[in-house]
């Protein structure tokens, strides 16, 4: 199995809100871009957890918090 370089991960989960934004940007659909933000602030919020070593911060961007 491929390890991931944990001084990578971050980087790599910024690069993915980055990603999500610029679809969110370009979507026609509401629905859509809202999902994509979302997911984007999850992303931002995994890394940052991350990088100050907090496991709770991966929690706390949870999709499981009743937004539909």
């Amino acid at each position: 199995m491929l390890r991931m370089n944990p001084m990578a991960e971050p980087f790599h989960l910024r690069e993915q809100a980055e990603r999500c934004r610029r679809l969110a940007r370009d979507s026609t659909d509401p629905t859509l871009r809202d999902s994509l933000l979302r997911l984007a602030e999850e992303y931002i919020a995994r890394a940052a957890s991350q990088e100050t070593d907090d496991p709770e911060g991966w929690k706390a961007a949870s999709y499981d918090d009743g937004a539909a």
